[in-house]
């Protein structure tokens, strides 16, 4: 009776605690949908009151549901419920009227408070319409290593930069960079590919014993040279008299230390012994020893020396020394006699040699008192450290055995050997059962008869053409269940560990980043602690080398086509790389050094090369051609807008493009990409004013219509700011015959001239939407989509919270990390509970 009442007790504790979860649950939500409700009402309250009366003001008239100029139909953001499928308009109409773009010239202008007043209330009410209460974290599609982190992963599981996907196909790209999971397909083709480059990395990074070349060499007596008188024993000895040598030639393969066997003896029984000095072919004394009789017959004394050799072909130079008085030092003494043989000397001796030896009946022993029987050359002894793959020893935790020709306790050895690398190379723990596929492959080799070596590089070789290493593939922990309602699920340590690592570095995790992982350390102050010491380590120059080069489009500036045959003679490939570096180890430089976004701008230095200071007309102090940081002060040089790189890749073959470089301002800086310019709209060849006309004028016809003036109004002053330059990055005063005019004016009256004082300005008054690019750029990049509307609020939050550091560059990458969208992963409608 006792147990039932402790039973119905603890049932009826169950089913309260149950029911009072569930309650609290559903009071939770219907909380929060109150609270989406209630924000969301408070918003479009305000946007009528604030932001729809200006929007319908200056923009209806013309993008409205009839007219809907350049596509664009603003009606619709008239009630922020009915907004959602619009935000991108929203978007974009908030970037224009931002930077002044809109309206245009021909149509009723806000004033500058105006303009401020309806940017504020399109930016609240995007932030209200793209941002919940939790936004999503986005899907992102499973996809393959890219040429990049397929090159880098190999470089930093082997220690060895193979770079074997350089033969890869191209990869697409997509929302502006090659590791988006969108466009990553995979061909037949691709496929070939990898299975020819594993098979080739697992070569080059473990090399089989057995294929190593040595030497096991014997040269008789008839294959070495002579000089002087000679005789032939019964048995093939050469018989010197006392003026004569003997030496041999031998081919070294690789270096390594080498065993020397000499054998011969006196012709004298009653002798004692004989001296036989052997040296180098810079004549230097490398081995010394003495013979005794060499015993009659075929038979013969011998003795040893080592030496370590370089590879390639040897001389060695054999001479009996019958004075003992002779003082002789190994390493020391240096025989003149040998240094440089006498052509003549060799070109007899290899007449002789050419003739087959015949025994000579007259043979007085005591006028040829020594004899050479052969050489034995050896080696070598062991594989020199540095001549082995780097992580030969690492791959080969432990040998198999072998005994009597045949391997022995391959499995256990080899799944010793490869848990470590599969680790590595799979970005997680690896079980005893999942490497025992790969093991069984090298124990299959061994039976077959190949050696435990190979048996590793075909083991090897898999592990490279593995799902688990070509992919990143993020699906929640077995036996995961989502909660009722739940969208989005969060990273595991190792799937983090491993975002984390192709951000920064391209690359797999190392062992460090795989050990946080697994003592869950990679959250809080643990996960900006790894951060901070990724962005240390050189492996994060990738973030210049793939992140900011597909940003600026430096990779554009390979296929740049400059007149170099008439306008610009001397440019060459060279030194755009140079120009392409430069830019690199800038915002390497800005990020190593955690500096506020804004100094990519307005930096006064830079880090250039003899040709680049040649090319820049710059005072180069140092020695050597490596890239050094200077000054640029007292030059009209500032930060990113005036480096040769992105001078060149927004010009033309043989002129500069205030409108290219405006509009790469527009897009890469301030975020603001400009619409593509109408279909009827001529070139600006064909609308020339006049043969005179400088190219401000000419282009002044584009802003004088009202169709291109609204995107050229501000891109055109923003290129203009950059004429200082021509169409190499040279600075210049002069544009043929006139003299350069770099001034311009921005919306709200920002003035400047020349390119020192655009960055600045664009540095006091778009900072902000310089860092919200570089965020969006960075997150883009990070996870590996494109960003949605609702990305926006987790973009703003980012950049908010840098805001009062002045938009380190450091901060801003903690803000991607520690996001959602990098955190987490939206899991759709699948049915996981299956």
């Amino acid at each position: 009776m006792f147990d039932r009442l402790i039973v119905a007790r603890l049932v009826a504790l169950i089913c309260l605690c149950t029911l009072t979860h569930t309650a609290c649950g559903q009071n939770a939500k219907a909380k929060e949908e109150a609270a989406r409700k209630k924000k969301a009402a408070e918003a479009n309250t305000a946007w009528k009151k604030n932001g729809w009366p200006k929007l319908k003001k200056f923009c209806i008239e013309c993008h409205n549901a009839d007219t809907q100029e350049a596509e664009v139909d603003l009606s619709l953001l008239e009630h922020l419920d009915s907004s959602d499928p619009a935000s991108s308009s929203m978007m974009r109409v908030l970037e224009m009227v931002r930077f002044g773009a809109m309206p245009p010239d021909d149509a009723e202008l806000p004033t500058e408070t105006e303009r401020k007043a309806l940017v504020a209330a399109l930016d609240n009410a995007l932030y209200s319409v793209t941002c919940d209460l939790r936004p999503r974290a986005g899907k992102v599609t499973a996809r393959r290593l890219n040429r990049a982190e397929y090159n880098n992963s190999i470089r930093d599981l082997f220690g060895m930069d193979l770079r074997p996907a350089d033969a890869f196909p191209s990869d697409e790209v997509g929302a502006g960079f090659d590791n988006n999971g969108d466009v990553l397909s995979l061909s037949p083709m691709m496929i070939e590919k990898y299975l020819a480059a594993a098979e080739s990395v697992s070569h080059k990074v473990l090399v089989d014993w057995d294929e190593i070349p040595k030497l096991d060499i014997e040269i008789p007596s008839d294959r070495m040279y002579v000089h002087g008188k000679t005789k032939t024993g019964g048995f093939n000895g050469i018989f010197l008299d006392p003026d004569a040598f003997a030496w041999v030639t031998v081919e070294i393969p690789i270096k390594g230390e080498y065993r020397f066997r000499v054998r011969g003896g006196n012709s004298e029984r009653d002798k004692s012994k004989t001296n036989v000095a052997i040296y180098d072919r810079d004549g230097v004394l490398v081995g010394l020893d003495d013979l005794k009789y060499y015993g009659g017959g075929g038979e013969s004394e011998r003795f040893e020396f080592r030496l370590n050799l370089e590879p390639g072909k040897h001389r060695f130079v054999m001479e009996p020394i019958e004075d003992d008085e002779i003082d002789l030092k190994v390493g020391e003494t240096r025989s003149e006699r040998f240094d440089k043989l006498d052509p003549q000397i060799i070109k007899d001796a290899t007449k002789r040699r050419a003739k087959p030896l015949t025994p000579d009946d007259d043979l007085d022993a005591s006028r040829y008192p020594f004899m050479f029987r052969k050489v034995e050359v050896v080696g070598p002894k062991k594989i020199p450290d540095d001549l082995l793959p780097p992580k030969q020893y690492e791959l080969l935790r432990r040998m198999a055995d072998r005994r009597d020709g045949r391997w022995h306790n391959v499995e256990s050895a080899a799944i010793e050997s490869l848990k470590p690398i599969m680790r590595l190379a799979f970005r997680e723990p690896v079980q005893t059962k999942d490497v025992k596929p790969y093991a069984r492959l090298v124990e299959d080799a061994c039976q077959r008869g190949d050696s435990y070596y190979r048996g590793m590089q075909i083991a090897i070789s898999a592990i490279l053409v593995s799902p688990r290493f070509l992919f990143r593939v993020e699906t929640p922990p077995d036996g995961w269940k989502p909660k009722k309602g739940e969208t989005d699920v969060q990273l595991t340590q190792y799937q983090l560990a491993t975002r984390l690592s192709y951000f920064l570095w391209s690359s797999t995790p190392d062992n460090q980043l795989l050990n946080e992982a697994q003592h869950n350390r990679l959250k809080g102050n643990g996960l900006e602690y790894n951060v901070r010491r990724m962005l240390s380590d050189k492996r994060s120059e990738s973030l210049a080398n793939q992140f900011a080069a597909q940003w600026l489009g430096l990779r554009n500036l390979a296929e740049h086509e400059a007149d170099t045959e008439e306008t610009f003679k001397g440019f060459d490939p060279k030194l755009m790389d140079s120009m392409s570096r430069e830019t690199r180890m800038l915002f390497s430089h800005v990020v190593r050094e955690n500096k506020p976004v804004g100094e990519l701008l307005t930096a006064d230095y830079t880090f250039i090369n003899r040709d680049l200071a040649k090319h820049y007309k710059i005072d180069f102090d140092s020695d050597s051609d490596e890239f050094v940081r200077v000054s640029l002060k007292g030059t009209p040089r500032r930060g990113l807008l005036s480096h040769g790189s992105m001078l060149t890749l927004t010009s033309y073959a043989t002129r500069t493009s205030p409108v290219q470089r405006g509009k790469w301002i527009l897009e890469n800086i301030l975020g603001t990409p400009p619409p593509d310019p109408p279909a009827n709209v001529p070139d600006l060849e064909t609308k020339s004013a006049d043969e005179n006309a400088s190219l401000r004028d000419q282009l002044k016809l584009h802003r004088d219509s009202p169709t291109c003036s609204s995107c050229h109004k501000v891109m055109d002053q923003l290129g203009f700011g950059l004429e200082q330059f021509d169409a190499i990055g040279r600075y210049r005063k002069m544009e043929g015959n006139l003299p350069v005019d770099a001034s311009g004016v921005l919306p709200g009256g920002r003035k400047f001239d020349g390119v020192a004082e655009l960055s600045e300005v664009l540095s006091k008054t778009e900072r902000k939407a310089f860092a919200k690019t570089m965020v969006e750029r960075l997150l883009t990049f990070a996870i590996g989509r494109e960003l949605s509307p609702n990305d926006r609020c987790v973009v703003d939050e980012i950049v908010q919270k840098a805001e009062k550091k002045d938009y380190r560059m450091v901060d801003l990458i903690l803000g991607v990390v520690q996001s959602r969208p990098f955190g987490y992963y939206e899991i759709g409608d699948r049915n996981w509970s299956n």
